[in-house]
């Protein structure tokens, strides 16, 4: 059932994406906040979740967990290209290279809006951002035949400034600030909701001449980007059919929602236009699966026939 703070979540997301594009100048001091805001997303997932806790939730299922990453970070990446190799090959690099990425920062966020498992999604952010550097480059260079010049150290570098220095910076906010931390976790929706307005008009701020003067290239690469969001959507629920529902929720979280700010500040250097305004519109369809994913979703509360025990 479609929720009141979906509701706001989605009016303020494309409230901000439009404002961006319609008045860059009013939007112009933000354009280089996105990168810190998708950090503050993370760091107040983990004021709420224990690092402990996000190991231990990996470690308690670990074939599912297995099963998960590799879905993630090989199968689903492989599909989107072979997909758009076929159906859209302008658009086959960035929908591998989105694909392909680790999970977004703001995945937890979304596991408490679906009643997922946030401990495991927090892990697989974690675990996906050790594994990117590892995965990305040779499928990048196996299936497309070209180098991936982020260099490993480099990628690495950006994904632990995204993901473990939030993560540290969270726990040490619960053990040696906890009164600000309970005013944060007590403020988290809100506050999630600015962040997500914030990054929205440093990116669209960023693009906005480029949405303006090209707006038929700008709606193909969306139209292609919701392409990819459909395919995994459908595919989704039949690659973990059978698991118990709150993994199954989880699951869907973690593929559904890459990161691809990440994807997009390595486009807009290290690749051409076709990528970066992939990933700059992709932002788009990323928040309009909200609109459906809770009817996919359904109630994880609720036990499915044939799931394992």
């Amino acid at each position: 059932m479609f929720r009141k703070q979906d509701a706001l979540l989605l009016v303020i997301t494309y409230a901000t994406m439009l404002l961006g594009i319609l008045l860059p100048e009013l939007a112009a001091p933000f354009k280089t906040v996105p990168m810190a805001c998708v950090m503050f997303l993370l760091f107040l997932s983990f004021l709420a979740v224990d690092l402990g806790q996000v190991f231990r939730c990996a470690r308690n299922a670990p074939l599912d967990t297995l099963r998960l990453l590799t879905v993630k970070c090989l199968l689903l990446p492989v599909a989107a290209f072979a997909l758009y190799h076929y159906c859209w090959p302008d658009y086959r690099l960035a929908a591998l290279l989105v694909a392909g990425a680790s999970t977004a920062v703001l995945a937890p966020f979304f596991a408490r809006l679906f009643q997922a498992d946030v401990g495991l999604t927090a892990a697989v952010v974690i675990l996906s951002s050790l594994l990117m550097p590892f995965t990305l480059p040779p499928l990048v260079s196996g299936l497309v035949g070209q180098y991936l010049q982020v260099g490993v150290g480099a990628m690495i570098q950006m994904l632990a400034l995204m993901v473990f220095v939030p993560a540290l910076a969270g726990r040490a906010c619960i053990r040696w600030l906890p009164r600000p931390a309970d005013w944060l976790l007590q403020r988290s929706y809100p506050l999630s909701l600015l962040a997500v307005a914030l990054t929205n008009l440093g990116v669209f701020s960023r693009y906005s001449h480029y949405f303006l003067h090209n707006a038929a290239l700008a709606l193909e690469a969306m139209a292609a980007g919701t392409l990819l969001v459909t395919v995994v959507l459908l595919a989704g629920p039949l690659l973990f059919r059978g698991t118990k529902p709150e993994f199954r929720a989880t699951a869907l979280v973690c593929t559904l929602f890459p990161n691809y700010i990440l994807i997009l500040a390595f486009s807009a250097q290290f690749f051409g236009p076709a990528e970066a305004t992939f990933a700059a519109t992709y932002s788009v369809p990323f928040f309009l699966q909200v609109l459906v994913l809770r009817k996919v979703i359904g109630d994880p509360t609720a036990p499915v026939k044939g799931a394992a025990d």
